[in-house]
Formats: structure tokens, C-alpha cells, sequence
């Protein structure tokens, strides 16, 4: 089920009859007699040709796109059906997502990933307090002809525009998923800059991008571009001929719209058609190109300790440019498995306390 504040104001009814039209689709497609609101897309035996005949009938019916590149972070009737009343409720400001309204806490706010959506946080939501309000920024380049951020600082200005018009003064709170905490992190400089307050800028996962580049290579070119090639063959051997085709189109595409962007961030941005536009490639090339400058608070770190790198410090390279240090949360699992129980429990639990520490702080103001 959905997280019941996102709900606010929306009718059980018709999140029912939601999940029954979905429902009855996938049935009609894998000629099942049963399907539960949690079962995986693909582990059904979806695939592309099914995923686009779903997409087709969501667009055909709720006026909803779900690209390609999202489908995967939908692949459930439940999730399927957040995502469609995310893009409905979301209408009118594409980037300000109201998870939970209700509360008498200051708002959560959860920064996209790379992916730029934010289902992921919904498992998260159903474990913090009834009484905190979330909502969840999502990226601005899924509006459609909307001119595309391609740096991050004009990105992270225009969320701190959107975020401003609901909560005009701080104490701030964020939380960025992976490359949205670089992100959250230019917000909360550019919050800084004007005068506000950040209480909590929170990380999940983040690498810090300029400590990244100084670290030592693991290996010599011949060694990185047989990894590289190897990483294309393990994604299409098991494909049949078709599809391989279909893969290396995409990658040759990829690789094509990433120059293209680059192209598009030094002139500062514009509008693109749908046809080119690849969110996470957008993002992508605004994370590789930010250049991180210092900041005066404290960065709030929870990092997956399951992917340990001996290159890397145990605070990703952030002590270094904050000045306020890093408060480090350790959770266990690795990247992908941050967001998903039993770790985003505990990731909860943490969150919670460094809120209401933020809470107590203020009211000792």
C-alpha cells in the first residue's frame, strides 16, 4: 500500500479503482487469475514488449508517461500506482512532490536520485513518525518542454525556488539519495549564501565527486576498457539478437546524448525535445561536472558500509570540504540496498533522532 499521507486529499476510491484497472491489465497480459499488489513486473516475465503495452495503456487512459528508464522503479501494481498519482499531484509544480502534509514538524525534504523520480523514498516515509511532514523534490527535467538544468547549481537554485515557496525560512531539512546529495549539498550552500539555515544536510550513500578524481586509478587503460567492454557483454549475452541490437543502440545512444549535454551545460542550459532527453544522463553529466566548493555546516553521512573501497575515507571525501565535519551513520548493505528493508529501518530510526535533534535546537533558539 501507498504511504497513507501521500493520500492527503486523494480519494481511497479511486486509489482503488487504480490498482483494479492495473491489476486487470497485468492479468490480461500474463493470463494470470491472480496477481498481488507487490508482485515484481519482471519476475512475472515481463519484458519490453509487455512494458510497452502497459506504458501505452497508462498514457492512453491517466495521461501518464512512464519512460522507459523509469519502469524498472515501477515494476509493481502499488508502485506502478504511486507513480502515476506522483505525476498527477505534481502537475502543477513538477519538482515539489507532497508525500506527507500533515505534522507539526518542520518538512522533510528527499532530493531524487539519479533516476529523478522518488518512489524509492516511500519505503522510508512508512518508517518515520506520523507527525513529520515529507515531501519529495523530483527532477525538474521530467516536466515536459521545460528548459533543462543540465548544471547542478542552476538545478539546485531552482529547487531551492520551489522549496522556498513552501517553507520561505529554515531551518532546513535535507536528505539527497545518492546524487541527490550533491544536490541537497549546493542547496544548502546557496540557502547559506542567502542568509537561511540548514539544520539537517543529509546524505544516503553520497561519494564526494572532487575527492573521487584525486583518488588513485585501480588499473592501466587496456585493463579499464576490458572492464568496460566486459560490463556491455555480461548485459547482452543472455539477450537474443534483437534485443542485443536493441542494447547496443541504447549504449551507442547514451554515450551520444552525454556529449550532447555537455554541449548544452556550457551554454548554459535550454529546452530539449523528449526524444533526446535522458534524466539520467542529464544528471549524470551535472554530477561529473560540479565543481564542490566549501561548505560552512556539517554534512549528515549515512553510508552503506557493504561496498567498502580502500580508496575511499569512511566520510566519502566530505570532511574535507565541510568545515562544520560529518556526522557518519553506518548502515549495513550496499548501495542499491539502502532504501530497502531491513537496513531502511534502521536508516529511519537514525534520521529521525538527527530530526529531532534539529527540533530541540531550535526551540532552545
Amino acid at each position: 500500500m501507498p504511504v497513507q499521507a501521500f493520500m492527503d486529499g486523494v480519494d481511497d476510491r479511486q486509489r482503488d479503482d487504480l490498482e483494479s484497472t492495473l491489476t486487470g491489465w497485468w492479468k490480461e497480459l500474463f493470463r494470470a487469475v491472480k496477481i498481488g499488489p507487490d508482485e515484481d513486473f519482471f519476475m512475472l516475465g515481463g519484458g519490453p514488449v509487455l512494458a510497452e503495452t502497459i506504458r501505452a495503456k497508462v498514457r492512453g487512459k491517466y495521461r501518464v508517461d512512464i519512460p522507459a528508464e523509469d519502469f524498472y522503479d515501477a515494476r509493481t501494481i502499488a508502485k506502478m500506482a504511486d507513480y502515476i498519482q506522483i505525476r498527477q499531484a505534481s502537475a502543477e509544480s513538477w519538482c515539489i512532490v507532497p508525500i506527507r502534509t500533515g505534522g507539526n514538524r518542520r518538512p522533510l525534504f528527499l532530493i531524487h536520485g539519479i533516476g529523478g523520480n522518488v518512489l524509492g523514498f516511500f519505503s522510508l516515509v512508512k518508517h518515520l513518525p506520523a507527525d513529520q511532514p515529507v515531501y519529495g523534490v523530483q527532477a525538474q527535467s521530467l516536466q515536459p518542454g521545460a528548459k533543462i538544468h543540465v548544471s547542478l547549481e542552476d538545478m539546485a537554485a531552482h529547487y531551492v525556488r520551489e522549496i522556498r515557496r513552501l517553507q520561505p525560512h529554515g531551518p532546513y531539512a535535507f536528505l539527497g539519495l545518492s546524487f541527490g546529495g550533491l544536490v541537497a549539498y549546493e542547496m544548502a550552500r546557496q540557502l547559506l549564501a542567502a542568509g537561511e539555515t540548514v539544520g539537517l544536510l543529509g546524505m544516503l550513500d553520497t561519494w564526494q565527486p572532487s575527492y573521487m578524481k584525486r583518488l588513485p586509478n585501480p588499473g592501466s587503460l587496456p585493463v579499464r576498457v576490458y572492464q568496460r567492454l566486459r560490463l556491455v557483454w555480461l548485459g547482452m549475452r543472455r539477450l537474443n539478437l534483437p534485443h542485443k541490437m536493441i542494447y547496443l543502440r541504447n549504449r551507442l545512444r547514451n554515450r551520444a546524448l552525454r556529449v550532447f549535454y555537455r554541449y548544452l551545460a556550457a551554454r548554459g542550459g535550454g529546452k530539449i525535445s523528449e526524444s533526446m532527453k535522458s534524466v539520467r544522463d542529464i544528471n549524470w553529466i551535472a554530477g561529473i561536472q560540479y565543481p564542490v566548493l566549501p561548505y560552512a555546516g556539517q554534512v549528515t553521512l549515512f553510508r552503506a558500509t557493504g561496498e567498502n573501497d580502500w580508496r575511499l575515507p569512511q566520510d566519502l571525501g566530505w570532511g574535507a570540504v565541510a568545515a562544520g565535519g560529518v556526522d557518519l551513520h553506518p548502515l549495513p548493505g550496499d548501495h542499491g540496498q539502502v532504501l530497502a528493508e531491513p537496513n531502511v529501518s534502521l536508516l529511519a530510526e537514525q534520521l529521525d533522532a538527527c530530526l529531532q535533534r534539529i527540533s530541540s535546537d531550535v526551540r532552545m533558539i
